[in-house]
């Protein structure tokens, strides 16, 4: 039998090996990490089978539990900063311009809306914007973590895709405003096929004012809206490494009510399906 004395430093060093294995060990990566991003009740998620992906991020009224609202102390305001309004009809938008989508195309879109109010949780900005509460950021996650993962899908399932970003917009009541930081996350578009695809008649805004509505910029080669350019899920998502474009559509509150949605997701259907046919489809 060992004596004492030496049984016990046996054990310590032992003791000790293990921690030092255990450090040196891989950390196993988190669900998000590996393309499979945590879920959240509060965010409506569906999967698609086409290259189209609509998000809403601003649109929900739910609050989320054990989580004050944002203050915003400290932090930017303006169009890439601080704000706890929410964008009115989008949630509901999204999901009838989902439907829509579906019934003119036979496809249906990727779908991310935030349920969630924005003043808890902001899913268009960074994480150091985005919320304030730790308790807050597994439902951030969610959010960006699905759209990510369904950017990554879009691309190798079919080469290239459109993200549409779906928000509102309170100074042009009659008018859709672009959201692309000047070309900047339609680049891909426009390397493959040209400068019409982003300010021609039959690009994405070209397809929409054809079909009767007011755009911004009204000639689709001037320069956007300085705050309502393109926030950071186009920014994010859009021709960069994810391989894909993104379009930020600011919908006026005339195409947001209740008596104008169906509409609204009506004529976003046909411009996607036009879209689709033109830049997303081989031919």
């Amino acid at each position: 039998m060992l004596p004492l004395r030496r049984f016990a430093l046996i054990t310590v060093a032992l003791a000790l090996a293990a921690v030092v294995a255990l450090a040196d060990a891989p950390v196993a990566p988190t669900p998000h990490a590996i393309g499979k991003p945590p879920t959240s009740p509060l965010v409506a998620v569906e999967p698609g089978d086409s290259p189209v992906i609509l998000s809403a991020p601003h649109g929900g009224t739910k609050d989320v539990p054990g989580v004050s609202p944002r203050k915003g102390d400290g932090l930017p305001v303006g169009g890439s900063g601080f704000f706890a309004g929410r964008d009115g009809g989008t949630e509901e938008l999204a999901h009838a311009t989902a439907a829509a989508i579906a019934k003119k195309t036979g496809k249906k879109p990727y779908l991310v809306v935030a349920q969630f109010h924005r003043k808890f949780i902001d899913a268009n900005r960074p994480p150091e914007i985005a919320y304030e509460d730790a308790k807050a950021k597994p439902t951030y996650d969610a959010y960006r973590g699905t759209l990510a993962s369904y950017c990554r899908e879009v691309k190798k399932r079919y080469g290239r895709g459109l993200l549409l970003d779906i928000h509102g917009q309170g100074r042009m009541k009659d008018t859709v405003i672009r959201g692309t930081k000047d070309g900047k996350t339609v680049a891909l578009l426009v390397q493959r096929y040209g400068e019409k695809a982003h300010t021609g008649p039959n690009s994405f805004f070209g397809l929409l004012a054809a079909g009767g509505y007011k755009v911004y910029p009204e000639k689709l080669a001037d320069k956007e809206y300085a705050t309502l350019s393109g926030g950071d899920i186009v920014q994010t998502y859009g021709s960069g490494d994810y391989g894909i474009d993104a379009i930020q559509l600011e919908f006026g509150g005339d195409f947001r009510d209740a008596a104008s949605r169906t509409a609204t997701a009506d004529k976003v259907a046909a411009a996607v399906a036009k879209f689709t046919e033109l830049y997303l489809s081989d031919k």
